[in-house]
């Protein structure tokens, strides 16, 4: 297994996939989800802002700030339309156009989407960026996604809000049989192919999904159906039944793991010794207790701890380098290629 990276200029794109690598081998996995420990991924933009819409000042280099820093990965959000009630564009551009360009201009930071509402666009639009994003990346692309939460987006795009968690389903598998699949022959409501192919195939056998909340779905449907689950910030005894419950519904697939991780917003202070103060779905939090609580949450299971900077009261900046510097090498990406350090992802035979 090699190091993810860009694809050199001149050479050759395998956009069909003939030779894909198996699933158990995926770097960008390994990366963000070594097994048996935590990492820590960064949800953009990397910036602390009061109002809905960030500045996005300095925006790509915080990112490659962020892959020195030690960062497994860094998560885009897909935020389509601005909700004032919502207070929170997320980073504004598109999601695949932003990943393209953060495609270019880093080179081993797993980039994620946290996450993309399937219901609002049709599959083989999804499928098409995932897999191009997916191959100018070097095969770096996880792909997090969700049923939507924002219901003045639903009617704008001509869609049911009530039917969203079916349609949520039906995009899914429409989604990985024409990745999964060449020339596949798809009868669904969302559409009907035959005799085409789509085109890019990802690096790996198939791109990684992983759910965002419940979306409406039952939790054993999400444990058979994606490859991870990204989860908010309870209680710490609630978030552990989660996981145990996640870990009892995935423990049986074929000797491979399935991630749960964490989304926290973090307002690190500039004292270190301040104790933890519970803010919006998230921690305003003095750098020695906020090591404590990862610790905490590694303990319990929780496989990354996706930070949102988006209530940081300090310069993002200067909040990165003390993490680089005190928290951060306890909590390293995974070694793609290390043997026994990661478990393996599990793979999936066919649908």
């Amino acid at each position: 297994m090699t190091q993810p990276t860009v694809p050199s200029a001149g050479a050759p794109v395998d956009v069909e996939g003939a030779a894909q690598r198996p699933f158990s081998e995926h770097a960008a996995m390994a990366r963000a989800y070594p097994g048996g420990r935590m990492t820590v991924g960064a949800i953009t933009p990397l910036e602390g802002f009061d109002g809905p819409v960030p500045s996005l000042a300095g925006h790509i280099e915080r990112i490659q700030q962020a892959e020195r820093a030690g960062f497994a990965s860094v998560w885009v959000r897909d935020v389509p339309l601005l909700d004032p009630s919502f207070g929170d564009a997320g980073q504004v551009f598109d999601p695949w156009v932003y990943l393209g360009h953060l495609s270019a201009r880093t080179t081993s930071i797993t980039l994620g989407t946290a996450s993309i509402v399937m219901p609002l666009r049709h599959p083989l639009h999804t499928a098409k960026a995932a897999a191009s994003v997916d191959r100018l990346s070097g095969g770096r692309l996880l792909l997090g996604v969700a049923t939507g939460d924002r219901p003045v987006e639903f009617p704008a795009f001509g869609q049911d809000l009530g039917g969203r968690a079916e349609r949520f389903r039906q995009s899914l598998e429409y989604f990985r049989i024409v990745l999964e699949h060449r020339f596949p022959h798809v009868e669904s409501p969302l559409g009907l192919m035959r005799g085409t192919d789509l085109l890019p195939k990802p690096v790996y056998r198939r791109i990684p999904v992983l759910m965002t909340g419940r979306g409406r779905q039952d939790v054993r449907w999400i444990a058979d159906n994606t490859d991870g689950w990204l989860y908010y910030t309870p209680p710490l005894q609630q978030q552990a039944e989660n996981i145990e419950r996640w870990r009892e519904l995935t423990r049986g697939d074929g000797g491979g793991f399935k991630p749960y991780a964490q989304a926290t917003y973090l307002d690190l202070t500039e004292d270190p010794l301040a104790l933890p103060r519970r803010i919006h779905q998230g921690f305003s939090v003095g750098r020695v207790s906020f090591l404590a609580m990862m610790r905490a949450w590694q303990d319990i299971g929780i496989d990354q701890l996706m930070i949102n900077f988006k209530h940081s009261r300090r310069p993002v900046a200067e909040v990165i380098d003390e993490l680089a510097e005190h928290v951060l090498p306890h909590f390293p990406p995974g070694r793609p290629g290390a043997r026994g350090e990661h478990r393996r992802p599990v793979e999936r035979t066919g649908r």
